[in-house]
């Protein structure tokens, strides 16, 4: 059930990048945004073997 809801707000992030790009939200929105999606591509499995040395044990 979490990994939904990470897929949703995954969604919601891309769609409030976009309606900021078209002027529809605040600047702070797109803030939340970025820094969401940047914790999301640091959490994927490819960032954390490469960049941090982590393998799943």
């Amino acid at each position: 059930m979490f990994h939904d809801a990470k897929n949703w707000v995954d969604v919601a992030s891309i769609g409030t990048v976009l309606a900021t790009l078209a002027g529809w939200f605040p600047a702070i929105a797109a803030l939340a945004s970025v820094v969401w999606t940047l914790i999301r591509i640091y959490e994927t499995k490819t960032v954390q073997s490469a960049l941090f040395g982590k393998d799943d044990a």
